[in-house]
């Protein structure tokens, strides 16, 4: 792999989710998970685990939020896993 360019980008504060890009970041809405390396918001949540379940992929599910745990807060937690 010669000439590789790494780029890392910093989002800074925006928190959207990685299904529907929905913005999160003023947002008090309860919920999420971590799908590999996707954040999924509480409002896809259910039909994405849908798929989850029909393919037994829970093994892939790397995180949830707490409870009471606004989605916000949840991708700033995870964020600091990196």
């Amino acid at each position: 792999m010669k000439n590789l360019t790494i780029i890392n980008i910093d989002p800074g504060n925006i928190v959207l989710c990685d299904l529907c890009n929905k913005d999160y970041t003023n947002s008090e809405e309860i919920g999420g998970m971590l799908f590999q390396s996707k954040a999924v918001c509480p409002d896809c949540l259910n039909e994405f685990m849908l798929s989850v379940r029909k393919y037994k992929e829970e093994k892939f599910i790397k995180a949830v939020a707490m409870p009471n745990e606004t989605f916000r807060d949840f991708v700033y937690r995870i964020r600091k896993w990196t």
